[in-house]
């Protein structure tokens, strides 16, 4: 009978073995997950501030320029722009007219549009013609009584 209770013995501490492995395996992850969660700054939630008044932008002076030096004006001031008329965006042709006028001041809304006329150039018109901008461009909103910044 003392074999027996021997094996069952041996038995039993094989078999708590992999228990007590568990159990002490879930005991480290519960402890490290308390400890990063510590660690972790409180997420700090964004202060209410009062709208902001919006951003006033003045529309450059680009006619009697090259289309593709106009474009490039344009798109540094924070514009996008598109070509209407029966002349297309080559880089040689010229800007004869633009919409709104020079000096007016418009709202920032995330790109506006400034509509150009163009004429030939000397230049020769090779490739595709761009006549909108490569980034999505906005509707104009004109500015009233606004300072520019």
């Amino acid at each position: 009978m003392t074999e027996a209770s021997d094996a069952r013995a041996v038995s039993g501490r094989i078999l708590t073995l992999p228990r007590l492995t568990a159990l002490a395996a879930a005991g480290l992850l519960v402890s490290a997950t308390i400890s990063l969660a510590a660690d972790k700054p409180a997420a700090m939630k964004p202060a209410t501030h009062a709208k902001a008044a919006p951003k006033v932008m003045t529309v450059p002076d680009v006619r009697h320029q090259l289309f593709v030096f106009a474009s490039g004006m344009l798109e540094d001031a924070g514009f996008g722009w598109k070509v209407r008329g029966s002349v297309h965006g080559y880089p040689a042709n010229l800007v004869v007219s633009q919409s709104p006028k020079p000096g007016t001041r418009v709202i920032d809304t995330g790109e506006p549009t400034i509509t150009l006329s163009l004429a030939h150039g000397n230049g020769v018109e090779l490739g595709q013609p761009q006549d909108r901008s490569p980034y999505g461009a906005s509707l104009i909103r004109r500015a009233r009584h606004a300072k520019s910044g």
